[in-house]
């Protein structure tokens, strides 16, 4: 039946959402096809899917028949390389359940395919099943699309009518969608989807895929205002947006959760920084520095050394203090992360240590 009214609702992880059109607290209508004819075109893409496999089915069970009668393991083909042995291990990944010669492996002591040995295949009916819905599905969207593109957030649709989509002659589905606007004014959407089928190389899967064109017109009360699809897209962009910032979110509390660790375990490693430092210009690390430049003959300035360790330390120690300081003021350390100093590398950096 046509004329269905549902709520619109779009997926944000694992929740649904209802759509509703606030003027007037009353719930935007959504054109959905009609489920007896959203059956029909399953079934006829279904059924001839089948019948485009079969044809290959029949074709290469014939010629592994005949490879084996001749004592053959493999078939050939002509490549940019020369004639090569033709590896059939993707076809069996289609629309074909093929059967493969089966040869035990030395190494994991198990029998394994020779996928350059077909036997026999059959049609695959599980994929060609789910590759029939999938295309249903997808006219069946653009179809749903075009409808609601006519139809304004305020408009309602008559779901005591029956109305007349229906199944034309020559892969036709016509008929119209009735409803009042928000000043009760009739409308009338008419709708014709013709659908074709292309074949082999020219068709999406290799052997049979559906493509539909539409036209579709409003007659009666204008479009006021936006589309129930606009409002879908919308819908669907906002909901994208707070998925995305929902996952930023997270990974910026667990980036937080991580840094507020950070004063704890950088004022271990910044001891061991500023002892290793102190060691240099204690009269131990300055003697060792006074033999190697003696054994290297260069002059070695003490006094400079001395300078520029102590400086180096008193910025180690300043560091030191805040991260201690840091440890009981966790307002203070998200003031800093908040300002983009959230690694340990941009703390290291702003003090130049």
């Amino acid at each position: 039946m046509l004329g269905l009214v549902q709520h619109y609702k779009y997926r944000q992880s694992s929740r649904f959402v209802s759509l509703t059109n606030s003027i007037n607290n009353k719930q935007m209508t959504q054109f959905k096809f009609p489920q007896n004819l959203a059956d029909h075109l399953e079934n006829e893409i279904y059924n001839k899917l089948i019948a485009s496999v079969q044809i290959d089915v029949d074709r290469y069970n014939a010629m592994w028949a005949k490879r084996e009668q001749e004592g053959k393991t493999f078939h050939t083909e002509q490549t940019w390389h020369g004639e090569e042995k033709i590896y059939w291990y993707a076809k069996s990944k289609g629309l074909l359940d093929i059967t493969f010669h089966q040869e035990m492996d030395s190494y994991y002591k198990k029998m394994t395919n020779d996928y350059y040995r077909p036997m026999s295949c059959t049609v695959d009916l599980k994929a060609c099943f789910e590759n029939a819905r999938e295309q249903r599905n997808h006219s069946v969207a653009l179809a749903e699309q075009r409808v609601n593109s006519h139809l304004a957030v305020t408009d309602q649709l008559d779901i005591r009518s029956t109305d007349d989509l229906k199944l034309g002659s020559h892969n036709l589905i016509e008929g119209c969608v009735t409803g009042l606007t928000n000043d009760s004014e009739h409308f009338q959407i008419q709708l014709q989807m013709m659908y074709n089928y292309r074949y082999g190389e020219n068709s999406a899967n290799g052997y049979m895929t559906q493509y539909v064109q539409f036209r579709s017109n409003r007659y009666g009360a204008r479009q006021e205002g936006k589309s129930v699809q606009q409002a879908i897209t919308d819908a669907d962009r906002q909901a994208k947006r707070d998925e995305k910032l929902a996952i930023q979110n997270e990974k910026q509390m667990a980036k937080w959760a991580k840094f507020q660790k950070l004063p704890v375990v950088m004022e271990k490693w910044i001891d061991k920084e500023i002892k290793t430092l102190a060691a240099i210009i204690s009269d131990e690390g300055l003697a060792k520095i006074r033999l190697q430049a003696q054994q290297m003959n260069y002059e070695f300035d003490e006094a400079w050394k001395i300078k520029s360790i102590t400086k180096d330390i008193e910025t180690h120690n300043a560091l030191r203090n805040d991260l201690r300081h840091w440890q009981n003021d966790e307002t203070g350390l998200k003031s800093l992360f908040d300002k983009g100093i959230d690694t340990r590398n941009k703390l290291k950096e702003m003090y130049g240590v």
